[in-house]
């Protein structure tokens, strides 16, 4: 019955992200305001410049020729994230109830965690361009559409990893014990945020390219996506290597001697 109702939860968060994307695709900024004005305004937080709404548009800078417009809301990267957070960890939550409460949690928690990312990400695309367009010796390696995929490649699939971490600690049960250090640990489950990010950034696209025999728009999309998440992996790689292993001590406890 526990497995039931768990699957069951499952499929709500499936069903929930599905709707989602039927929404998405259809809505425009004005129907997006509820997350385009928070983003909007953290990022007028950080990057020091002001937009103006404009209807049916989005926001607009007209000195930097900026939009914050419905592709920029990162409706993407919420429903990876809420997925993410509800598939990966909701088994380990106990009872149905505080399963039910754990996924009305995650899709919120995913969207204040998008709005916070995007900000970043729409600020780093402001002022990136702006720094190279200075740099006057140095030669253009992307193009623009380039720059602005590898930027938010640099910032969003980070971000994954860091809240994967961050639910991954918040979900231990300290009161089971910890598995034997022979018990076998899949390596594939450490990459599972990398997994998330990909199959719908990356592999969806690509196979839909290749199906439709669009090989001449590769370059300009999936191999910025690809080299930036191939460096950030390997960093992750090597961040994991240098990780301490838990040292379980098996040592049995000295038993008190009678006088």
């Amino acid at each position: 019955m526990k497995n039931k109702k768990t699957a069951a939860l499952y499929l709500l968060a499936f069903l929930i992200v599905i709707y989602l994307k039927h929404y998405a695709d259809r809505a425009g900024s004005d129907s997006l305001l509820w997350i385009l004005r928070p983003t909007t305004w953290w990022t007028s937080l950080l990057s020091g410049h002001s937009f103006t709404y404009e209807q049916g548009t989005g926001y607009i800078n007209h000195n930097l020729r900026f939009i914050i417009a419905p592709a920029c809301a990162g409706l993407k990267f919420w429903m990876i994230t809420s997925l993410m957070l509800t598939c990966s960890f909701l088994h380990r939550i106990e009872g149905p109830k505080k399963q039910l409460l754990w996924l009305l949690i995650c899709f919120p928690a995913a969207l204040a965690a998008t709005i916070f990312t995007n900000g970043i990400r729409i600020t780093l695309s402001i002022t990136l361009p702006q720094i190279l367009q200075a740099q006057e010796n140095l030669p253009p390696i992307l193009t623009p559409a380039q720059l602005h995929t590898a930027i938010g490649t640099l910032v969003y699939f980070p971000s994954l990893i860091l809240l994967y971490k961050l639910a991954d600690h918040l979900t231990q049960n300290p009161e089971k014990p910890e598995p034997p250090p022979t018990s076998p640990n899949p390596l594939w489950k450490k990459y599972l945020p990398a997994l998330w990010y990909l199959t719908p950034v990356l592999a969806l696209p690509l196979l839909s390219r290749l199906a439709h025999r669009d090989y001449k728009n590769l370059t300009r999309y999936e191999l910025p996506v690809l080299t930036i998440s191939t460096i950030i992996i390997l960093l992750y790689t090597l961040l994991l290597l240098r990780t301490p292993k838990k040292v379980h001590n098996n040592t049995p406890h000295p038993q008190p001697t009678a006088k």
